[in-house]
């Protein structure tokens, strides 16, 4: 049978279990898992370019013969995209399950994102001020013994350069002999390449979040190069009715989401749905009553906070954006920093 018909065959719930057994992470992903699995169930098949999905053992072993591993290996799913994916033959050439077969098909599948557009997959997007800055003292500290001509002002391509065996030989010869001085200017170089990297990805955050909320900008983010810690959640709806797309996601988050958010001081709730679509007092109502408990927070009947179970009050807000390509789902985004 084809993926699609496997896919249909069996609930989320059967093969968790298995899921589990793949990889420690997975656990804290499950809720995700769940939405990966309940998108494909309503994507159509497209073109499987006359390919199969072989689930089958394989087996490591020494260079005196002697096994050294023994995993589960599923071909022709990872990284490709997930309508061709369901249109494929499973074939499985191991002793298992066709749930436990499933269970790691999936996990491939999901390797570069839980999304159909493989999160993940490419990063062809421009460089923030932040990376761009970090970048640069990468590439003067790489042209500080890679014996190459430096760019006063480099190119991306620039900061990507490539060497020679030579070249390399050369440089980790020269950089093996650097001598205190040198070894003190490069400890202040990457202290300064961590922080514009860390301060590259809270920039991307919040253009991320600018991209689609017009309710607000970005000014009203800038606390977050403050905080020390940052955690970003996403939940999708994936339900074939509009009605049962806020309760997906509360039910979600209830069942499958198990981290400890009341540790943090700051929470934004991002809820985006396409024009047309808008959030229901209802639907707020059902969100909100999944998502306080996990910030130590009490809610009242309506859904609305009205105290908290911790020793600090931790602050929250919710606000409202517009992501069209949505269509009649919705996602919830939660950033929570400390």
């Amino acid at each position: 049978m084809i993926l699609k018909e496997l896919i249909q065959k069996y609930e989320f719930d059967a093969i968790v279990p298995d899921l589990l057994t793949i990889d420690e992470p997975v656990q804290n992903n499950l809720y995700a898992f769940k939405e990966a699995f309940d998108e494909l169930r309503r994507m159509a098949p497209g073109d499987a370019g006359g390919k199969q999905i072989l689930v089958s053992e394989e087996i490591e072993t020494d260079d005196d013969g002697n096994e050294t591993e023994r995993y589960l290996h599923a071909t022709n799913c990872e990284g490709d995209f997930w309508a061709a994916s369901l249109a494929k033959e499973v074939v499985i050439q191991a002793e298992i399950t066709e749930i436990r077969a499933l269970a790691q098909i999936l996990w491939h599948m999901t390797f570069y994102g839980f999304t159909a557009g493989h999160e993940g997959y490419r990063n062809d997007t421009q460089k923030n001020k932040y990376e761009r800055m970090a970048a640069i003292l990468e590439y003067h500290q790489f042209c500080n013994y890679a014996r190459i001509k430096r760019e006063k002002k480099p190119t991306d391509w620039n900061l990507r350069c490539a060497l020679t065996m030579e070249e390399w030989d050369t440089y980790h010869a020269c950089e093996a002999h650097r001598n205190r001085a040198k070894r003190m200017r490069d400890a202040r170089q990457n202290r300064q390449i961590a922080h514009f990297e860390h301060m590259g990805r809270i920039q991307r955050l919040i253009d991320s979040i600018d991209a689609t909320n017009r309710y607000t900008n970005d000014a009203d983010y800038k606390y977050l190069f403050d905080q020390r810690e940052i955690r970003d959640f996403m939940f999708y709806a994936r339900t074939t009715t509009m009605e049962t797309r806020a309760q997906y996601i509360a039910d979600n988050i209830t069942k499958y989401f198990h981290e400890d958010l009341t540790h943090y001081a700051f929470n934004d709730i991002i809820i985006s749905f396409s024009d047309g679509y808008q959030v229901s007092k209802e639907e707020l109502k059902t969100l909100c009553g999944a998502i306080f408990p996990l910030m130590g927070r009490c809610h009242d009947a309506d859904g609305r906070a009205i105290g908290c179970t911790t020793s600090h009050t931790p602050q929250f807000r919710v606000k409202f954006a517009i992501l069209n390509s949505l269509g009649h789902d919705i996602r919830v985004r939660i950033i929570s920093s400390r």
